[in-house]
């Protein structure tokens, strides 16, 4: 009979104690899906910022045969990172 009594006494142990830690720390799918959120997060941060620094030159420069070759550099490399960002946007969104 103590025998017995031990055995369940171990189960229920060791079954309270997975069951504790399963809801204690977070599950895998759980953080991915945290991990997807903060990326795409990011890389729309990024976005605004260089939609809002290529408003920024536009607004200074709108007739772009007066803009310096430094800056139709730099707005060029804008939009390259701009279309970049849309499509790891696009592809985060699909996940």
């Amino acid at each position: 009979m103590k025998t017995i009594l031990g055995i369940l006494a171990i189960l229920g142990v060791a079954f309270g104690a997975y069951f504790y830690i399963d809801n204690r720390y977070a599950q895998c799918e759980d953080v991915r899906q945290i991990e997807r959120r903060l990326d795409y997060k990011i890389a729309a941060d990024q976005y605004d910022f260089k939609d809002q620094r290529i408003a920024v030159i536009k607004t200074r420069y709108p007739d772009p045969s007066k803009m310096p070759p430094t800056v139709r550099e730099e707005l060029q490399k804008l939009e390259k990172e701009r279309a970049a960002l849309e499509k790891k946007m696009d592809q985060l969104e699909k996940k």
